[in-house]
């Protein structure tokens, strides 16, 4: 009888035992986690509100939330947070699980490659994530697609995770900044979208790419972009500048597009629809290249001109059917659709070894050098990032009027009779284009400023008999309270005609310094309205 007891007594242990024996082998019942995330300054001390420049620490962890336990097989998650107010450091990772930084997120993965299971204990810390506080900003870390799996690769339950949120200095982004740092992110968003190749596998696949050089092109001034975005104390201008420039480079870019031949469509009777591409060249120093002066091509396929620039002169404008392209040596049109005249300009190459062709301010500068406007700080360098001072910028007001003889006169204390800018200051304020600071000062050797700029521009136009007439009244730009009331007027008249345009963040930068790259563009566009 007591054996028999102790052979029942036994079958109950082994049930009991039994369920225990079945979760651990498929994993336990009654599983449920926790996302459990701990952020502290370097000290280790929690806190949710950091200096600019201040390390931040990001620990992930796992706590179980069921009575269940069982051994991990795999892995992954994201932790989200926003670039532009924190920058990704390093990463301290733990245990085998997997820690990346790609556009924002800190990607986790583990994945069991045994089949038996890590321990549970690798929960109690996933890696920790370390950042720099680089802007004004407030966010929250978010959490995305994480999940836990079975042997069999099934998921297992893990509650919502409550976002965090992070306070760096004012927590107020600055906007010129932060609208910088979206184009550098829209910029090398574009990059990693299309096909960089100079010889695609086929004819018709990808419809379109981009050359590696132009995409090169494009990562110099995205760099360019990171650098001023990356400095502590970068000015107003310089992030204006920089905008600008990304822009500028963003749209070569695209325009760069190289798109392949397409298949030719045919009219209802199925025979082929054709037109005339006819090339010819304006004004000289280059020519058309032989066999692409006249082609006739089938509709929506595209057609290439070969440009041959003289010595020293490089292709300045193309004009296609009176529309007009920055030129380049080989220009192709993507699609035919009627008779098509291509007229081709040339322009001698400036002598400056510091600008680039896919600048944006190249063809200005190059426009500016052409028509005798400005001349570089050096034979070869032309300093585009240099300030322009007023002294300078009267001066070259004065070579547009053909620099008419001028009689010295004392108006200014700091002007003297044997300065280079000396006829060009004394012109300017004889023309009513500049008075002066006022106590008899010019101050020649001052940068201008974006305002002064449109000023002595209106002035000067006022003095050729301009129409100056503009179309608006108020200016929409978020600083527009901040132009001086001098000169009100004159810049609501350069932004109504093109002359001076606001940035992406919808500001106009009024008392900014123009550098002389700035005045290049503006002259040009001022030149044009002629």
């Amino acid at each position: 009888m007591i054996k028999q007891l102790k052979i029942m007594l036994c079958m109950l242990l082994l049930v009991a035992v039994l369920p225990s024996y079945v979760y651990g082998a498929n994993d336990a019942a009654d599983l449920g986690y926790r996302v459990d995330i701990t952020v502290t300054d370097s000290s280790g001390s929690p806190k949710s509100s950091f200096d600019v420049g201040e390390e931040v620490f990001v620990k992930l962890s796992l706590s179980y939330t069921g009575a269940g336990r069982a051994p991990v097989y795999g892995f992954q998650g994201k932790l989200q947070f926003d670039s532009y107010v924190l920058k990704n450091t390093s990463v301290h990772m733990e245990k085998d699980i997997s820690m990346k930084y790609s556009d924002g997120v800190i990607n986790y993965i583990y994945l069991d490659m045994t089949a038996s299971g890590k321990d549970d204990s690798m929960l109690q810390n996933i890696g920790t994530a370390v950042f720099q506080a680089r802007n004004n900003g407030t966010f929250d870390f978010s959490l995305s697609n994480f999940i836990l799996t079975n042997k069999d690769a099934s998921q297992r339950y893990i509650e919502p995770f409550e976002d965090v949120q992070i306070i760096v200095g004012s927590g107020i982004k600055e906007a010129s900044k932060s609208s910088l740092y979206e184009d550098i992110v829209a910029a090398k968003s574009l990059l990693a979208s299309v096909i960089i190749a100079d010889n695609p596998k086929t004819i018709y696949s990808p419809d379109f790419w981009y050359s590696t050089k132009s995409a090169q092109n494009l990562r110099n001034v995205i760099a360019e972009a990171e650098a001023v975005f990356d400095k502590e104390n970068a000015l107003a201008s310089e992030i204006s500048a920089a905008i600008e420039k990304l822009s500028i480079g963003f749209s070569n870019f695209e325009n760069s597009k190289i798109i392949g031949p397409k298949r030719w469509v045919v009219s209802d009777s199925n025979t082929p629809v054709n037109y005339s591409v006819k090339a010819s060249v304006k004004g000289g120093n280059g020519k058309i290249a032989d066999g692409f002066e006249a082609q006739t091509v089938r509709a929506t396929t595209s057609a290439t001109i070969r440009m041959i620039p003289d010595e020293g002169y490089e292709t300045e404008y193309i004009f296609i059917n009176d529309e007009k392209f920055i030129g380049r040596d080989i220009y192709t049109i993507p699609e035919v659709s009627r008779d098509t005249t291509v007229v081709v300009t040339f322009v001698r190459k400036t002598p400056f070894t510091d600008i680039a062709h896919d600048d944006w301010f190249y063809v200005s500068v190059r426009y500016a050098y052409n028509e005798g406007l400005f001349t570089g700080t050096s034979e070869t360098n032309f300093s585009p990032s240099g300030k322009m001072s007023r002294a300078m910028l009267a001066t070259v007001l004065y070579r547009m009027e053909n620099q008419p003889n001028v009689e010295f006169a004392n108006v200014f204390s700091d002007v003297q009779s044997d300065r280079w800018y000396s006829d060009a200051i004394i012109w300017a304020n004889q023309s009513k284009i500049v008075n002066g600071y006022g106590k008899g000062l010019f101050a020649p050797n001052d940068a201008i400023t974006r305002e002064q700029i449109a000023v002595m521009l209106y002035r000067y136009a006022n003095g050729k008999g301009f129409d100056l007439q503009t179309e608006i009244s108020n200016l929409s730009f978020k600083d527009a309270n901040e132009i001086s009331d001098f000169a009100k007027e004159s810049i609501t008249w350069a932004v109504s005609k093109g002359i001076m345009k606001g940035n992406s963040d919808m500001t106009l930068n009024p008392s900014g310094l123009a550098t002389r790259a700035e005045v290049a563009t503006m002259l040009q566009r001022f030149k044009e309205l002629e």
